[in-house]
């Protein structure tokens, strides 16, 4: 499917090397900036303030772009793993999303298999209930998130009210997609 797509805020396509047809490889445009967690990883070690500055507003606005493409394809394109680490930097801080192994042209008006990173999931997609392209906006806001406090999903949620322990991920999930 990516080798399909143009547009300046998705990873090109360069094409498909391989040593036997078990053992495919998919060549695309090298990013020489990393990925958007290991910035926002790298942005907590460095102590850099959270909030939004104009950097991190123009690698939103990328992602934004990426998505209207995606969106406005006829049939669209839902990416359906919309993450941190599927979001590509270049020295100049240019974003574009990658990782076009799970997405899915809506052929119909819905769709139900889970697919994806369970803490970028929309509560529909958690529950196994019809969704749509709005799944994708759902994780688009989680990456927002990301962008304004550094932190993983739900970071902050994993403490419970009295601190003692944690809560795991998939309890963090169920209160998400139970909107509680």
């Amino acid at each position: 499917m990516t080798a399909t797509m143009e547009h300046p805020r998705i990873v090109s396509f360069v094409g498909v090397a391989w040593d036997s047809l078990s053992d495919l490889c998919v060549v695309t445009e090298y990013m020489d900036g990393g990925d958007l967690r290991s910035l926002l990883d790298n942005y907590v070690e460095t102590g850099r303030a959270v909030g939004f500055n104009r950097e991190k507003i123009t690698i939103a606005l990328h992602v934004c772009h990426a998505l209207v493409y995606l969106h406005s394809l006829d049939p669209i394109v839902i990416h359906r793993d919309l993450k941190s680490r599927n979001t590509l930097l270049n020295r100049a801080m240019e974003a574009k999303l990658t990782d076009f192994g799970i997405p899915r042209e809506r052929l119909d008006r819905t769709m139900t298999a889970g697919v994806g990173t369970s803490l970028w999931m929309a509560p529909e997609v958690l529950m196994g209930e019809r969704y749509d392209d709005k799944a994708d906006m759902f994780s688009f806001g989680v990456v927002l998130s990301e962008l304004d406090v550094h932190a993983l999903p739900y970071a902050f949620a994993k403490a419970n009210e009295s601190g003692d322990h944690q809560l795991s991920d998939t309890a963090i999930m169920q209160k998400v997609a139970m909107g509680t």
